[in-house]
This record gives C-alpha cells, sequence and structure tokens, in this order.
C-alpha cells in the first residue's frame, strides 16, 4: 500500500506560510513598535491574503507572542548549546550573557525589534525561563551567587538585559559600557568582582547561525530594506 505524503506535505505548507509570517511581522515590529496595528503590514510584506493571514493569527497580540517566542527562543537554543560544556554556573551565565549582547550587535533587526517589544521580549513561553533558573540554583548551591528569591535574580538579569540591548539598539553601547554592565550584574547576584573580571576576560567565539534560520533571514531582509535604492542613471542616446 503506497504511503500518503498529503499530510506531511500540508504539515509542511503551514510551517513554511508561519515562517514567512513570522519573518514579515518581526520586520514590522521592529519598524513600527508593538503598540501598533500591523497586521495590514505584515500582509503586504508578507505577499498573501488577509484569509490566509487569518488561517494562522487573530489579532495583533497572537503575531506578536509567536514573533517574540520564535525569535527568542532560536537565539537561546543556540546559547545554551554553546554554554551548556562550561564547567561552572557562573562561567555559563556569564558566557550566555556576553553571547546574548554579541548577537543584538551584529544583528541591528533583533537589537530595535527587542528595545521595541521591551519586557514584552520575555514572555512566559521563553526558554530564558526554562534554563537561567537551573544556572542560577547551581550557582547558589555551589557558593558561586547569593541566595536570593528566584524571580528576583530573574528580573535583575533580563530586566538589565532588555535596557542593555535598547542602549545597542540607539548606538550607545560600546565595549566599556557592555564591560561595566556585566561586571555589575554578575556582582549584584554574589559573584566576585575579580572573578567576574577573569571571567569577561576570556575570549568570546560569536555563535554561528544557519542560513535558514529565523534570525538570519530576517536580518538579511532588514538589511535589504535598508540599503539605500540605486537609482538608474539617464541611458545614453545611441548614435544613428
Amino acid at each position: 500500500m503506497l504511503e500518503d505524503h498529503r499530510p506531511r506535505v500540508a504539515a509542511e505548507r503551514r510551517a513554511r506560510m508561519r515562517r514567512t509570517l513570522l519573518e514579515a511581522a518581526l520586520l514590522v515590529f521592529a519598524e513600527k513598535g508593538v503598540d501598533a496595528s500591523v497586521i495590514d503590514d505584515v500582509i503586504t510584506a508578507a505577499g498573501v491574503s488577509r484569509g490566509t493571514f487569518y488561517n494562522y493569527f487573530r489579532t495583533n497580540g497572537e503575531l506578536l507572542i509567536a514573533a517574540n517566542e520564535e525569535l527568542g527562543n532560536e537565539l537561546v537554543r543556540h546559547i545554551e548549546e554553546r554554554v551548556a560544556s562550561l564547567s561552572t554556573p557562573a562561567a555559563r551565565l556569564a558566557t550566555g550573557i556576553r553571547l546574548y549582547f554579541d548577537v543584538s550587535r551584529r544583528f541591528p533587526l533583533l537589537a530595535h525589534f527587542l528595545a521595541r517589544v521591551g519586557p514584552q521580549a520575555a514572555g512566559p513561553g521563553n526558554l530564558l525561563y526554562t534554563y537561567l533558573p537551573v544556572h542560577l540554583a547551581d550557582g547558589v548551591k555551589r557558593g558561586e551567587f547569593v541566595e536570593m528569591p528566584t524571580l528576583a535574580a530573574l528580573d535583575i538579569i533580563v530586566g538589565s538585559g532588555i535596557l542593555v540591548v535598547t542602549r545597542i539598539s540607539a548606538g550607545e553601547a560600546d565595549d566599556k559600557y557592555l564591560h561595566a554592565c556585566l561586571l555589575g550584574l554578575m556582582r549584584s547576584l554574589g559573584y566576585p568582582s575579580e572573578r567576574a573580571d577573569a571571567l569577561l576576560a576570556t575570549p568570546l567565539l560569536p555563535l554561528d547561525f544557519d542560513d535558514e534560520s529565523l534570525l538570519v533571514r530576517t536580518h538579511r531582509r532588514y538589511m535589504d530594506q535598508k540599503r539605500p535604492k540605486r537609482t538608474r542613471s539617464p541611458s545614453l542616446t545611441r548614435r544613428a
């Protein structure tokens, strides 16, 4: 009996369309902000019909949540994969935050989007709330971090991170500023200054992303939009 491939093909088609809509949404939200009604702009940017859009998302808020979680969780997964092999919680946390800021500097779309979204960037579906508590608890257990309510520690990390990315988006975050913020963040968790300084001085290997990742695809489109359009030179009149 021949296998029916139609359900799989249909699922792949839906996944591609959803990704197309999320790419368009990220571009529009980064440009217009999260308070604007962007559905019409997303439909235009994605090149789809209104009916197609509403097959996937019903409201502006639903679209924002999906775009935010898709992009944010893609980044968090890459970071967690990189830091998982590091031997101490402090090293994992410091390296993860450094990578987060580094990606925000390398990909302006991400920084602009996160700056626009603000605290909503760390919604309840964000994987930060899966991985960070584990590293924090391990750090307290090993005596690297002071004991405090997990929610307080998360707010210190996530809240300061969003503000730093906002500075990055505005072009106001040089290396000295980032180092000072990272050092202050580690100290606020109870990690000694000298050890934090040594951690932050270690070389940082940038993350690599697949060309088909949501981050790379949206960044490419974002930079294409920002690139000045070429104007055609007047055609030279041919001689008879």
